[in-house]
């Protein structure tokens, strides 16, 4: 159980993966930046983001040095491991508060069109939310989403979340809770993800 920033900090700084062996979730790095910079400007995708401005190289490099200071912010590139073996999204674990018990999810992305509509993020989803409760010790997981957004509003409904509240554009949802198992399409893995090894085994 992660108890301190210090830990946090470490934890980032091992290129943590993890996964539960058709997907996988590998702490993001540098030489992941040119793809995600490329779906993060997709019209597609960044119209469902909060701030949905195209953004500069220069600007996403000014982000990843912010990102590598801060111990409490954890993105996770997704690989999908049985048929495309290639990685295919992105999604975050951030503004986590150990005195609190609560985090926030959300940068998700699946920027490899091959890779929409296989579940694929319900599973990345699934996946943090297990490291998140029973690794980390957190207790509430918030996110914001657009009304309109309703596929994503679906999903987090499928992995537990549930509407806190009602903004004029905006859904706060939230999730107090993870079983120590979970079903997916019949098949079940364990709360604590049952891999986890370097990044280049991902």
């Amino acid at each position: 159980m992660i108890t301190s920033y210090e830990q946090l900090r470490d934890l980032k700084r091992s290129y943590l993966s993890f996964g539960d062996g058709s997907v996988c979730l590998c702490l993001l790095s540098a030489a992941d930046l040119r793809l995600t910079f490329d779906w993060r400007n997709r019209d597609d995708i960044r119209r469902w983001f909060i701030n949905s401005q195209t953004i500069t190289w220069e600007q996403h490099l000014a982000w990843w040095q912010a990102y590598q200071q801060r111990e409490n912010d954890f993105v996770f590139i997704i690989k999908e491991l049985q048929l495309l073996r290639r990685p295919v999204g992105q999604v975050s674990l951030y503004n986590i508060d150990l005195e609190k018990h609560e985090a926030e999810y959300g940068r998700l992305m699946i920027g490899d069109e091959r890779a929409r509509g296989q579940g694929i993020a319900t599973r990345a989803t699934r996946l943090l939310l297990n490291w998140a409760f029973h690794t980390l010790g957190i207790q509430r997981i918030y996110l914001q989403v657009l009304k309109d957004n309703l596929p994503a509003v679906k999903l987090y409904h499928a992995c537990g979340f549930t509407i806190e509240r009602n903004e004029v554009q905006l859904y706060l949802m939230s999730i107090l809770h993870y079983p120590s198992s979970t079903q997916y399409q019949g098949e079940s893995f364990p709360a604590q993800p049952n891999r986890i090894y370097k990044s280049t085994s991902c």
